[in-house]
């Protein structure tokens, strides 16, 4: 053997054993593996009848051989027929099985295999039923998951140069507040992050989430740079009478297309992964803006082959159907402990926490793994089955941080994965906004916003909302669709989203409602739609006299939020109102409304409150959800009692966590924009720009 060939496999045998499972998973994993054993011999002598199995003893040793037999030969052909394609050395251990088979029959006592033909069919049988059971016994195991796919992409690379400058690899934790981060670091829940701190000196800082708080304003200040005209999760524009709702791939795309310069974070031949909006990446992969475009026919290949060998589709299968029966469990027992806040969780949202949380996460690390052996410079990836989870169970409650230990686990394989890249990496982890918890106004109130607007409008208004729509709904078009992003396959996924899109408020040229209503969390925008324009709070007064004072007064309303004929800015509460001119704008709301808009004083309220309203396509009115100064809880406008969006709780406190070898941000950073600023400039200490 050569020597260049000695290295290679000393490399290959160097992975496996890295990545072998733990004592723990190696122990469970040989005991349950041993009773599948028996089990799938079992089966197989009673469905061929040309195979007998004598006693129990005799079925005990025959399955300990055989499955001592299978072990070995798994570990060999992984290592020595990495650089061929899977279905040789499936074949070849299909081939090892009917030989032993052959021979047991002969040998063994007490076991008989009548002929050649029954010897074929046992070691069919008993191929596919071992390799069915040992994904059921390793399926909780990420390691070994992703080892077979970074043993070949490291035997793809073996020999090339290594990249001169190291990359920069982003991981967005969907709606992680740093206070929730540190009592998880605290408690245990996530020992990667925690070893990344202790371990390699990484350095956790505060960043402050501008109004509004939700991913599409956040993502787009982190990837693009700027967020300006994004005023919340869900908008409506009145000119065109056109819903935007970010997770909606059109109103994806058409943000990208209003934000991009073509020089975002992601333009240095960069990948997008799991996000909302694009960074102006070249290649995006589960990312809304661009799941229904059709992929350049080399990436269009290069995805289908990687869903075809490296997508697990039973390991996925059964951890989602684990997860489904985990939410139903863990929904009831919320339910019987009379946890309060909560809210109802149906099938389909366990169906939803399923494929949010296993299949995208599964899925997304691996293309991650990809993209970091591809030699991306910078890779930004969203997960977002914490934030999904937290919106319906609560930011801090265990189902929330259950999540959050998977996505600890992701993060640690892809650390792992780049200890062999081409290009080294380093890895930020950050998140875009936290999450507050709190009943919503309809628990709160007996009625939606909706109504109540309604109510105080007097007379017979239509009013139309929009709070159905949550984040993570319809993320399993995200993956289905990655499977055939070319010609005519494209055409029908777009067909099929396009028809998914929930219906605008009005289309053109047919006649508005009076009132639309999109809620963000504990923020809502109310559009009066009289008028084409924005409407000064003096219209709305002579229009609907004292509607104002009436909504601000209402139990659950924090506080509303209208503009003045002369550019002022109104905050109107229960017992009064403040115009948030220049001397007020910089520093903190007043104190009286401030009582029920944070728990604390909040110097950034004013200003971030003053920039949200000098958007044009934001509300008429913005209505922001009242806060427990006791608990810091929030009343959120949609049904959901997890929510970020306003202001209260620690639904604008995020975070990032920097490695070491990176100059450490001012603290806080301020604004999603200035986050794309601290990014950009690592990536020029990296020498990427």
């Amino acid at each position: 053997m050569s020597r260049h060939r000695s290295e290679f496999y000393r490399l290959q045998a160097h992975l496996m054993w890295a990545w072998r499972p733990s004592r723990l998973a190696m122990v469970r994993r040989t005991i349950l593996g041993y009773v599948a054993a028996c089990l799938a011999l079992a089966i197989t002598a009673r469905v061929l009848s040309g195979l007998g199995i004598a006693d129990t003893g005799a079925l005990l040793l025959t399955a300990l051989l055989l499955l001592i037999l299978d072990t070995v030969c798994s570990i060999v052909l992984r290592w020595l027929l990495v650089t061929w394609p899977i279905l040789v050395a499936q074949l070849l251990g299909l081939a090892i099985e009917f030989g032993a088979i052959v021979i047991l029959g002969r040998a063994m006592p007490g076991v008989r295999v009548d002929s050649t033909s029954t010897a074929v069919l046992v070691a069919l049988l008993l191929t596919f039923l071992n390799s069915l059971f040992a994904e059921l016994v390793s399926v909780s195991d990420d390691d070994s998951y992703y080892a077979a796919l970074v043993q070949r992409l490291v035997a793809r690379d073996f020999g090339r140069a290594a990249e001169p400058t190291a990359g920069l690899l982003v991981v967005q934790i969907d709606g992680l507040s740093l206070p929730v981060l540190r009592q998880a670091l605290r408690a245990g829940r996530v020992p990667f992050l925690a070893s990344l701190m202790r371990d390699e000196g990484a350095t956790l800082h505060r960043w402050v989430a501008q109004l509004p708080s939700t991913t599409p304003a956040c993502q787009a200040g982190i990837l693009h740079g700027r967020n300006d005209g994004i005023p919340g999760f869900r908008w409506y524009e009145k000119s065109s009478r056109r819903m935007m709702v970010a997770n909606h791939p059109e109103d994806a795309a058409e943000i990208v297309r209003r934000i991009s310069d073509g020089r975002g974070l992601l333009a240095d031949d960069g990948a997008s992964i799991g996000n909302l909006v694009t960074g102006d990446a070249p290649r995006s992969y589960l990312t809304m803006a661009t799941i229904t475009e059709a992929s350049p026919p080399g990436d269009a290949r290069r995805m289908r082959g990687f869903f075809v060998t490296t997508v697990n589709y039973v390991r996925l299968a059964v951890l989602m159907v684990g997860e489904v029966a985990k939410e139903l469990y863990q929904a009831e027992r919320q339910r019987g402990r009379a946890v309060e806040p909560r809210m109802h969780r149906d099938l389909h949202y366990a169906v939803e926490r399923a494929v949010t949380n296993v299949a995208l996460r599964t899925v997304s690390t691996a293309l991650v793994i990809e993209e970091m052996y591809h030699g991306a410079p910078t890779i930004y990836v969203d997960y977002t089955g914490y934030d999904a989870i937290a919106h319906h169970s609560g930011p801090e409650r265990p189902e929330a941080l259950d999540a959050l230990e998977g996505l600890d686990r992701s993060i640690g394989s892809l650390r792992k994965a780049a200890r062999t890249t081409r290009r080294a990496y380093r890895m930020v982890v950050l998140s875009d906004h936290g999450q507050s918890l709190g009943a919503t106004f309809r628990q709160q109130n007996g009625e939606s916003i909706e109504t109540v607007i309604a109510a105080q409008l007097g007379g017979s208004p239509s009013v139309v909302g929009t709070g159905g729509s949550v984040e993570s709904a319809g993320i399993g078009r995200h993956i289905a669709s990655e499977v055939g992003r070319t010609s005519f396959a494209a055409w029908v996924v777009h067909r099929v989203l396009s028809g998914s899109r929930a219906t605008t408020a009005a289309e053109p040229g047919t006649v508005p409602p009076d009132v639309v209503v999109c809620s963000s969390g504990n923020l809502a925008h109310v559009y009066l739609t009289a008028d084409a324009g924005v409407m000064s709070s003096e219209a709305i007064e002579g229009m609907h006299p004292g509607f104002v004072e009436r909504l601000a007064a209402q139990p659950g309303i924090g506080a509303v939020i209208a503009r003045t004929a002369g550019g002022q800015v109104r905050l109107s509460w229960a017992h009064g109102q403040v115009d948030l001119g220049d001397s007020v704008g910089a520093g903190d709301v007043p104190g009286a409304a401030n009582d029920r808009l944070t728990a604390e004083p909040d110097p950034q309220a004013a200003a971030d409150l003053v920039r949200l309203a000098s958007f044009p396509n934001s509300g008429d009115l913005i209505l922001l959800g009242a806060v427990d100064r006791e608990s810091n809880e929030v009343v959120g406008f949609e049904e959901l009692i997890g929510s970020h969006g306003g202001l209260g709780g620690w639904q604008c406190d995020a975070f990032i966590l920097s490695p070491a070898s990176l100059e450490p941000p001012s603290d806080p950073l301020v604004g999603a924009p200035a986050v794309h600023r601290q990014l950009v400039a690592w990536q020029e200490q990296l020498g990427g720009r």
